[in-house]
């Protein structure tokens, strides 16, 4: 079982120079062109708490990569489908082409979550939701698709801390009401998101839990991460082929 309460702090060794962050990034991108050639597709899930600096967190992924090799997907949770619908027909539409990312900055776990706490779903739709999100990472893994899921998490004093300073910069319309919710409702949200993680934490698509009290650290792990990922699936040393580029280059 996943607990959040255990994640740990972030250590200083993920604070960075620019410089540093810069080269992350480089090598990011040369995995990201790796993996074009290949044509191994990847899917990066972008969870967390409201106010977690998602968003944020996407900018310093992506600010390297080619724009032509991916693409974000963020529908608003709060929207309605109808049942007209299965419950991953708004994603089943935007999957990349082999060898392309696909970032989903809300994904289907997002509205199963907001789903049920909601009370918009009961608890047996719920688990079969979860069987779907399973059978189908499962299948595509099965083919060339790789998952990357993440998940940031906030203590309830950080949380408080960035609602508060949302409002006294007069950005609470940044704020949804789903937002609001999870702050009065700290404790229950966090039994919700331990218990979905716990459910979908597989071999071929696991969670990778960062704490995200300090964005800056945060987004050394994520990329360090991310790269030691990539480099897995592709057998690629990132850092020595930026090395031999840079090398190549000076000596022309």
């Amino acid at each position: 079982m996943i607990s959040l309460k255990d994640t740990a702090s972030l250590s200083d060794k993920f604070l960075v120079s620019d410089e540093e962050l810069e080269r992350l990034q480089e090598r990011l991108f040369l995995l990201q062109t790796r993996s074009f050639d290949k044509g191994i597709a990847h899917i990066f899930i972008i969870e967390g708490w409201s106010s977690s600096g998602r968003g944020e967190l996407l900018k310093t992924l992506t600010v390297r990569l080619d724009p032509k090799k991916f693409k974000v997907h963020s529908p608003d949770l709060q929207a309605s489908e109808g049942n007209e619908f299965p419950f991953l027909w708004k994603f089943w539409q935007i999957l990349p082409r082999f060898g392309e990312s696909l970032f989903y900055l809300n994904s289907y776990y997002g509205k199963m979550i907001y789903l049920l706490a909601k009370k918009k779903i009961k608890k047996r739709e719920y688990q079969e939701n979860l069987k779907y999100v399973l059978n189908t990472e499962a299948m595509l893994s099965l083919e060339k698709v790789r998952f990357h899921k993440f998940f940031f998490h906030l203590n309830p004093k950080e949380q408080k801390k960035r609602f508060s300073e949302s409002k006294k910069e007069k950005r609470n319309w940044e704020l949804s009401s789903y937002d609001k919710d999870q702050f009065k409702n700290y404790s229950r949200y966090r039994k919700l998101f331990e218990e979905c993680l716990s459910d979908t934490h597989t071999e071929i698509s696991p969670w990778t839990i960062i704490e995200a009290d300090d964005l800056s650290k945060a987004k050394t792990k994520l990329l360090f991460s991310l790269i030691e990922s990539m480099e897995s699936i592709l057998e690629m040393d990132s850092d020595a082929e930026r090395s031999l580029l840079k090398n190549e280059a000076i000596s022309l």
